[in-house]
């Protein structure tokens, strides 16, 4: 009964994993490297699941690459997402891991010849239910780069949650995010300590790996949105400071940004808008979200709207068109004014100028 449960369990984190693929297919755009890497978790999991859930004692030697894959997953996620200058450093300890994995599965299948020293790496034997006995060594080797691995996740969430602090919309979700890679990743050197003194192993280890698959599956679903569309723009390894950035003077900003009518400008950026602030774009970002509780765009959008109601009542425009009027307040036509009008406003722009007209 209880390895029925166990194949159910893998068979739903396959499913679980095609999800996932499915999802980050469709709504992961760039960079393409990146996306590689969050595909190749969801597939490495369900590849994994899969042989567990048909037990294909033929394919049981691929799981520990299948499991390297997965690791070698989340550490190029997060070094090229906030750490582009440790790139290199992943690489060559993705490389030796996925390289030692692949020599395994070739002592194991007899690919390498027989020998005093290959013999060492070879399992001691697998079941029926694919529960693999190795030998100490391996099973120290594979402890070392469990903990290795683990570590190099807590130097990098030690170094977001304590030693940055960017003025950043997306930091304190990708912060939060990060601990949830954290948290698994000590987990799992507690539960493969804790394996050598339980009693029932096999059920112990079938518990680790569904646990793991269905919490990193879940996470990766469950991934901040804005990491869809802007991955690429979050990297934070050249941000590695401790100083923070001049405080934007709500006065300054209301100074430019209302009354010199800057959001009328067809051409307001965020980027022109924080040099004429001396601050980073990120800095006015965080600002404005947090002082809004919303986009810049929709923040430029909305006092353009705003505006355009405001000089509707004026004489001086009586005779401008609506696309004239779109053009006045800094939309670059009538096209544009709609959806923010209808967003911010209700309704459509003639339907205030006929009201404006007959309340004359």
């Amino acid at each position: 009964m209880t390895m029925s449960l166990i194949t159910n369990l893998y068979f739903s984190v396959v499913v679980l994993a095609l999800i996932v693929l499915v999802d980050v297919l469709l709504k992961f755009k760039k960079p393409y490297v990146l996306k590689f890497f969050f595909l190749l978790l969801p597939v490495s999991i369900g590849l994994v699941a899969l042989i567990n859930s048909t037990s294909a004692i033929n394919y049981v030697f691929y799981i520990a690459i299948l499991k390297t894959a997965i690791a070698v997953a989340i550490l190029n996620i997060f070094s090229i997402l906030y750490f582009p200058r440790f790139k290199k450093s992943v690489l060559i300890v993705t490389l030796t891991m996925l390289s030692f994995s692949v020599f395994l599965m070739l002592v194991n299948k007899d690919i390498i010849a027989r020998g005093p020293f290959t013999d060492i790496f070879r399992t001691i034997s697998v079941d029926e239910n694919l529960n693999i006995k190795i030998t100490p060594l391996v099973r120290s080797i594979r402890f070392l780069y469990q903990f290795f691995v683990a570590l190099i996740v807590g130097y990098f969430w030690y170094v977001i949650y304590f030693k940055i602090n960017l003025n950043n919309v997306y930091y304190e979700k990708i912060r939060t995010w990060t601990s949830f890679f954290f948290i698994l990743s000590c987990l799992l050197i507690v539960m493969n300590i804790t394996v050598r003194f339980v009693n029932n192993v096999e059920l112990w280890t079938n518990g680790i790996t569904l646990f793991n698959s269905f919490y990193l599956l879940i996470l990766f679903l469950k991934r901040p949105s804005f990491l869809n569309t802007a991955a690429k723009k979050i990297a934070f390894g050249h941000k590695f400071n401790l100083e923070q950035e001049a405080e934007i003077e709500e006065l300054d900003f209301i100074s430019i940004f209302q009354d010199q009518h800057y959001y009328t400008n067809k051409d307001a950026s965020l980027d022109g808008l924080a040099s004429r602030l001396k601050t980073s774009p990120q800095n006015l970002s965080f600002f404005i979200n947090k002082k809004y509780n919303m986009t810049f765009s929709d923040l430029v959008n909305k006092n353009r709207v705003n505006y355009f109601f405001e000089i509707v009542q004026n004489p001086d425009y009586q005779n401008f068109t609506i696309d004239a009027l779109a053009k006045e307040v800094g939309f670059s036509s009538r096209q544009h004014l709609n959806k923010p009008f209808k967003k911010f406003h209700g309704g459509n722009p003639s339907d205030l100028i006929e009201a404006a007209i007959l309340s004359k």
